[in-house]
């Protein structure tokens, strides 16, 4: 039941969070003569491996690879693919998303061309339609010869691939999306500073948040002041739902708010990632549900003392690595070294076995970020990424510890289901700075709304 009393108490305490909040230009979006030099560089990879032409594809999940090159960051419903070659940037979009793609996407320089793209493969395709080998060919200047998928082959629709190859035959397809990635990887200064200020809109909105946040509401209640700032403040869409996870929902480990009511004493964890014209910031945080600092648990204590040391040494191994350009493998396996390391004390202090404490992790602490917040497909620094990192570029630090191992019956630390801090760094040349303006313990924001 709606309770009006609790909610503009709510509207209030996120009306002082807005009155201090950063003031961005909400009109500024990335210039024409950035998508002139994505297109260029890609174009000149192209050539440089042999190939007459690359085609990419992006949908409302996986929604990076066409708004890299083409600048429509609103792919709404209906997905979108285009081909770059020697005349230029071409759609191949769907019927409805090449008239969406229209709001954005003009400073670019893309011409538009329309197929019906969730029935390209279809035997009975409409022969009105232009085909997607009408469009390569008008961007290649005739019948290319070979064609590169720029977008992996994970998420690359297997209908535009089978007409693909019935065009120029399975053996002249190459997948060149590692090539790809590695141009993403690399950030402009003014990708930089979009990312900056949608971390800077994180910030707002997980204080927000955290401030509102009591007993009684459920995840979604606190979820809902996270999209209001979030919008407020400028930005246009998400790179994941707002999370708030409570209890026993936190082992998703990434999950969307739900219905669940939040109890005195839960533990909960929130997570954020706004987007400035397709670009994406993020933050996650937990915090335990108590008016008081003081009341928070011992056993909680521990634990997340522990993850913010774990975070602390994760910046200052990125530090190192960024200044003394050392190989980013090297991030991964200190980090698993330093869980390692902790084991011993901890089970002192706990009286738990924790065994094999480094997978408790849960995954790989760091990855790279861009117009999607962690469906890059390439750049974390795992234990087996072997290529130089970029000069300018954005890196997710996400820092985790769950309870359980393999599933949730699976129990490591009762009590505990999971509790992770995460936040944007940049790395400038050998500098690394974090991107986030909030400090890492975020237990202070909360019980306010008591």
């Amino acid at each position: 039941m709606f309770d009006q009393k609790i909610w503009k108490q709510q509207a209030n305490i996120i009306c002082k969070v807005l009155e201090q909040a950063p003031a961005f230009d909400k009109d500024f979006l990335l210039p024409p003569e950035e998508f002139a030099a994505r297109q260029r560089k890609v174009w000149d990879m192209l050539q440089k491996e042999g190939f007459d032409c690359g085609v990419v594809y992006a949908d409302e999940h996986y929604c990076g690879d066409v708004p890299y090159l083409a600048g429509n960051p609103n792919i709404i419903v209906e997905p979108i693919a285009a081909v770059l070659s020697k005349n230029g940037l071409y759609f191949i979009a769907g019927l409805e998303s090449g008239i969406v793609a229209e709001q954005f996407c003009h400073r670019s320089g893309v011409k538009i061309r329309k197929v019906d793209i969730l029935r390209v493969d279809d035997p009975d395709y409409p022969g009105n339609l232009l085909t997607p080998s009408d469009i390569i060919e008008e961007a290649c200047g005739g019948k290319p010869g070979n064609i590169a998928l720029l977008t992996t082959k994970g998420v690359f629709p297997l209908g535009l691939y089978n007409t693909l190859k019935r065009y120029v035959g399975e053996e002249n397809i190459g997948d060149l999306s590692k090539k790809y990635y590695q141009i993403k990887y690399e950030k402009s200064m003014l990708e930089m500073r979009l990312i900056e200020e949608s971390c800077r809109i994180s910030d707002s909105m997980l204080e927000g948040m955290l401030r509102i946040l009591r007993p009684g509401l459920t995840e979604a209640q606190v979820a809902q002041w996270g999209y209001c700032i979030a919008h407020e403040l400028g930005a246009q869409a998400m790179g994941f739902q707002v999370m708030v996870t409570s209890g026993k929902n936190n082992r998703t480990i990434v999950a969307a708010a739900s219905n669940r009511v939040i109890q005195e004493g839960d533990i909960v964890h929130i997570g954020v990632s706004p987007k400035r014209d397709g670009l994406c910031g993020a933050q996650r945080a937990t915090v335990m549900c108590v008016k008081n600092p003081r009341e928070v648990t011992k056993s909680y204590r521990t634990w997340i003392e522990f993850l913010q040391g774990a975070y602390a040494h994760a910046v200052a191994e990125f530090e190192n690595i960024a200044k003394n350009n050392l190989p980013g493998y090297l991030h991964e396996q200190s980090m698993i070294a330093y869980y390692n390391q902790q084991a011993p004390r901890l089970r002192a202090q706990t009286g738990l076995s924790l065994e094999r404490f480094s997978e408790l992790k849960g995954y790989v602490t760091s990855h790279n970020s861009g117009y999607t917040e962690c469906q890059e497909f390439y750049g974390a620094l795992s234990c087996d990424f072997k290529d130089p990192l970029a000069n300018t570029m954005v890196l997710m630090l996400d820092v985790g510890l769950k309870g359980f191992y393999d599933t949730w019956t699976d129990v490591a630390i009762p009590g505990l289901d999971y509790i992770v801090i995460e936040k944007t760094a940049g790395k400038f040349g050998d500098q690394v700075r974090i991107l986030n303006r909030l400090p890492v313990d975020l237990q202070q924001f909360v019980g306010e709304a008591f």
